[in-house]
């Protein structure tokens, strides 16, 4: 309603703010091709000096709404255009959120130097800003990097301890970033912790679809570290509905359902999973992903043990391994160089 009172009596800043905020709401309901089209309906109408900053926080949405939905071209020119925003506009309110779409973008095609960057600029402001905090930590332990990303958890950790409106927020991130981690270095750690963020978010009086989608996430890593079946048949369910998005910094729903398939015992319709997952990266250009994808689905074909599941298995594991050899990620490369002796054996 407000939009249609907006146009009709001729008021573009108004109808430009109306957009934005109709962009953020589609956003966090995690509808992302709606979320996609108020933000750059908000942009095309932003075009005076005083809507600079209504520009930016839209630039922000349209590049996570293209990055959930695995545009990393077109997310790529939204942030270009935001960091030139950035740069001429160095002001405090907003700087390390707008920071975090950049360096969100960085992490899902492996540029780690860029991640660093803005992650020590964001970081480096007065305010915590919790957006730049996971990535960072992700980075740390995907580079092998333990000491350091050990640093960055529990800076997250303790946001988490004192946050205030935000603790739906911080709290699905630490349980998605403590289950992340354990899965990429194999050490159990502070699992408990994870769990407990996750059920804090979902016991919740008021809660977005975004941040329960966060908390879930992190429960199914859980049941995939624990091989509980029970646990992955309640979150497949639910995270099913959002097949062929990312999950930015954490995985792609495809592959994460297709790791909750295998631990449900359903090997056929993990295979089919992990082969979505593999289509979305390898049009999406998120090689970390794929990396990951190529070596979880190895381990299915391993276990699974049907014809031809070897040879398939051995050609991922090789992919796998030129991805993260390329890009440093050190965790994932031992990980595959083990499995690659043993099918070899």
């Amino acid at each position: 309603r407000a939009i249609a009172i907006a146009r009709r009596e001729g008021d573009p800043p108004l109808e430009a703010q109306t957009e934005y905020y109709a962009a953020v709401v589609s956003g966090q309901h995690l509808r992302w091709q709606e979320s996609l089209d108020h933000g750059l309906r908000a942009v095309e109408l932003g075009i005076s000096d005083e809507n600079l900053l209504s520009e930016k926080q839209s630039r922000a949405w349209i590049v996570s709404s293209l990055l959930h939905m695995g545009d990393l071209d077109a997310a790529r020119t939204h942030t270009l255009a935001l960091r030139d925003m950035v740069e001429r506009r160095n002001t405090p309110r907003g700087f390390g959120f707008r920071l975090a779409h950049l360096a969100s973008l960085a992490i899902l095609e492996g540029d780690w130097k860029a991640v660093r960057e803005y992650s020590d600029r964001g970081l480096g402001c007065s305010t915590i800003n919790l957006a730049l905090l996971l990535p960072r930590v992700m980075l740390e332990y995907e580079t092998g990097e333990s000491a350091q990303g050990e640093i960055y958890l529990e800076r997250l950790l303790l946001t988490m301890r004192g946050a205030g409106p935000t603790r739906s927020l911080t709290s699905g991130n630490v349980s998605m970033g403590i289950a992340a981690i354990a899965r990429i270095t194999g050490v159990p750690d502070r699992l408990e912790i994870a769990e407990e963020a996750a059920e804090e978010v979902l016991s919740a009086q008021f809660i977005t679809p975004r941040d329960a989608m966060n908390a879930k996430t992190g429960l199914a890593l859980l049941a995939v570290q624990k091989g509980d079946q029970s646990g992955a048949a309640e979150q497949y369910a639910y995270l099913q509905e959002q097949r062929g998005t990312m999950i930015v910094t954490i995985s792609s729903v495809d592959r994460l359902i297709g790791l909750l398939s295998q631990t449900m015992g359903n090997m056929d319709q993990s295979a089919a999973h992990f082969e979505e997952a593999l289509a979305f990266c390898r049009k999406a250009g998120y090689r970390p992903e794929l990396a990951w994808t190529c070596c979880d689905y190895a381990d299915m074909l391993r276990e699974r043990n049907g014809d031809g599941d070897k040879v398939l298995a051995i050609a991922l594991l090789d992919e796998s391994l030129a991805i993260s050899s390329e890009l440093g990620m050190r965790p994932l490369m031992e990980r595959v160089l083990a499995r690659r002796d043993f099918l070899s054996a």
